[in-house]
Order: C-alpha cells, then sequence, then structure tokens
C-alpha cells in the first residue's frame, strides 16, 4: 500500500505542475492576444483618420487650386453645420464649386466619422487660432499607442512619438509631402 500512495502523491503533484504550466502559458496567450487587438485597433484608427485627411485635403485641392499653401485656412469647412457637426454633414455628402468651375461631391463614410478607440464620433480638430474651422479628427482615447513611427504610411513626422492617441492629428498636412531633407517641427 505504500507503493500506491507515493505514486498518488507523484501524479497529483505531476498534475498540479501540468495545470501551473497551462495557465502561465494562458496567461501569455492573453497578453500577445491584447497586443494584436491594440495594433488593430490602431490600424482601423490610422485607415479612418487617413480617409477624413484625404478628403479634406481634396477639398483644399479643390478650392485653392493655383493658389500658394500658405492661405487655404481660410478655405476649411465651417466646423458646425445645419445637420451637427462637419462630420455629419460630410456622411450625407457636400457638395462644392472647385476654383476651376467644377462641382464636386465631398462624401465621408459612416464608419470613417467614428473614432475606433472610443466608438463615439471623432474630436474635431481646429486650426490653430480658429475654433471656428475643421482642419481634421484626433482620437478621444488616452491611452498609450504602440506604434511611435509613421515613416511607412506618412511622408510627415507629425504622428511620430505621440504619448496617447488623442495626439494622433489626422489633418490635411498629413497628406502634404515634405521636401526632402526637411522635417516638421516638434
Amino acid at each position: 500500500m505504500k507503493i500506491i500512495r507515493n505514486q498518488d502523491g507523484f501524479t497529483y503533484i505531476l498534475a498540479l505542475t501540468v495545470v501551473m504550466i497551462m495557465g502561465i502559458m494562458l496567461g501569455m496567450v492573453g497578453q500577445s492576444w491584447k497586443i494584436i487587438k491594440q495594433r488593430e485597433l490602431e490600424d482601423e484608427m490610422i485607415f479612418r483618420g487617413d480617409q477624413v485627411a484625404e478628403l479634406i485635403y481634396q477639398y483644399l485641392l479643390c478650392k485653392n487650386s493655383g493658389q500658394a499653401l500658405n492661405v487655404v485656412n481660410q478655405f476649411l469647412w465651417p466646423v458646425d453645420s445645419s445637420s451637427g457637426t462637419i462630420l455629419d454633414e460630410l456622411v450625407n455628402g457636400k457638395e462644392e464649386r472647385c476654383t476651376n468651375g467644377s462641382i464636386k461631391k465631398f462624401r465621408l463614410r459612416v464608419s470613417a466619422s467614428m473614432d475606433p478607440a472610443t466608438n463615439s464620433q471623432w474630436h474635431l480638430v481646429r486650426p490653430v487660432g480658429d475654433n471656428t474651422r475643421f482642419a481634421g479628427v484626433a482620437s478621444g482615447s488616452d491611452k498609450e499607442p504602440l506604434r511611435k513611427s509613421f515613416e511607412s504610411i506618412y511622408d510627415s513626422k507629425q504622428l511620430d512619438e505621440k504619448k496617447q492617441y488623442s495626439e494622433w492629428l489626422f489633418t490635411w498636412e498629413l497628406k502634404q509631402s515634405l521636401p526632402q531633407n526637411q522635417s516638421l517641427p516638434r
């Protein structure tokens, strides 16, 4: 009988060890799953924010054909509209007459008007010194991003090394190419 009891104790310790190892492995899988999910969220945020930035940039090209880029702010859309904010109006579609005389319709997908980090509408970014105009969008999340460099996506360095998602400003300036050997001031 002593032999059986020793085997029972060994089996019990072996079972506890296996359960402990499985718990550690599941914990590691959970952490990597969290990181994968956050990277997917960041990719979605960049995708949606870029759509807004591109729409504003196309509008500025429409309104500024033949003009210097240092006067573009006067052509930005007003923040408020009859249907709520400019994002609400852009979801419904907004027709504009370009400086060359053509009429262009600007439309934003419903999902692109929403911040994926907060599942609510983006915070509107306004130009410095002008609270009535719309220059882009930013997230309402204060969570720390995993991505620190956007070199593979944008010529601009304005999103690099930000501490919170709310500091990622998706504005029309992201769409401008920088001259070689020049970077934005930090």
